[in-house]
């Protein structure tokens, strides 16, 4: 690997519907560079999604060729791959990087198949000399799979489960980053103070600071866009037998806000991940590699 260049690269990640757009045009106004081809706008995201097209597709390749896909509730790792295929895989990351990002200096990659692709972009990100920090975006899953229901008409009750297995895999596997948790909620009531203190906690030193934006620069955050509220803190959604685990895992990822690295937290994290896991059995056949969408 190549020496460190003093390069940075934020990664957004948070399941899909969650304010992840939104953090990082935040995080673009504050000076990082997007990518260069990105998705096109949409309705259901009509101030864009700052996605790098090819990443979207490389994670979509990359989930696939471990018989994976994004609403999948399974496990991923980069050893489900045989060697040549995480060869290529490293090849096609690192050229993704450099064709997106060129020599940006400091540079946001955001797609919220990250939560599980993440592995096998790090060693990538590395090899382009950059250095990582993380921004953990956490909605209400109850809004989330409203949203995912009103956008792609998917079950409310699948897309909660999704929502908790992304969460927990992003968490895990972002403890040795730095990284903050940004609430949806703190986002939407001042982003430019919850980027502000995102950054401090995350180690990221925004090339703009919040406070010297010019005026004028507050529409790249647009609580009305929000159309989706859920009526509680408790999660109502999801399946019966699933409840108290979104209940817990909601609770634990808002607590980690004020300190993304507190053990006891994290180790209910654990506890969570595991009785997921062990409930797996009783979902659909369509969250368990039967099907592939999106």
């Amino acid at each position: 690997m190549p020496a460190n260049t003093g390069r940075v690269a934020v990664i957004v990640l948070g399941m899909h519907r969650s304010g992840t757009s939104a953090v990082a045009g935040a995080a673009i106004r504050l000076g990082l560079a997007p990518p260069k081809t990105p998705i096109a706008l949409t309705d259901d995201n009509p101030t864009g999604s700052h996605e790098s097209l090819p990443l979207d597709n490389l994670n979509h390749l990359l989930l696939n060729a471990a018989a994976r896909g994004w609403y999948d509730c399974l496990s991923f790792s980069p050893d489900m791959l045989n060697d040549a295929a995480r060869a290529a895989g490293f090849d096609y990351c690192t050229d993704v990087l450099r064709q997106e990002f060129a020599d940006e200096p400091a540079f946001v990659v955001k797609d919220p198949m990250l939560c599980l692709t993440l592995p096998l972009w790090l060693p990538a990100l590395r090899a382009v000399g950059a250095t990582v920090s993380v921004l953990l975006v956490v909605r209400h899953p109850e809004e989330v799979a409203r949203s995912l229901f009103w956008r792609d008409l998917l079950p409310e009750s699948d897309s909660a489960v999704v929502w908790l297995h992304h969460m927990l895999e992003a968490e895990r596997m972002t403890r040795r980053i730095p990284r903050a948790v940004v609430l949806y909620t703190d986002l939407l009531h001042d982003w430019r103070g919850c980027l502000a203190r995102a950054g401090e906690i995350a180690n990221i030193a925004w090339p703009t600071p919040p406070h010297r934006l010019p005026p004028g620069s507050d529409g790249v955050v647009i609580p009305s866009l929000r159309h989706h509220i859920a009526a509680a803190n408790s999660v109502t959604v999801g399946p019966p037998a699933m409840r108290d685990l979104l209940d817990e895992a909601w609770l634990a990822l808002r607590q980690l806000r004020d300190d993304p690295a507190l053990p006891i937290v994290q180790a209910r994290l654990d506890n969570v991940r595991a009785r997921f896991a062990m409930q797996r059995h009783s979902l659909p056949p369509s969250m368990m590699g039967q099907r592939r969408t999106g």
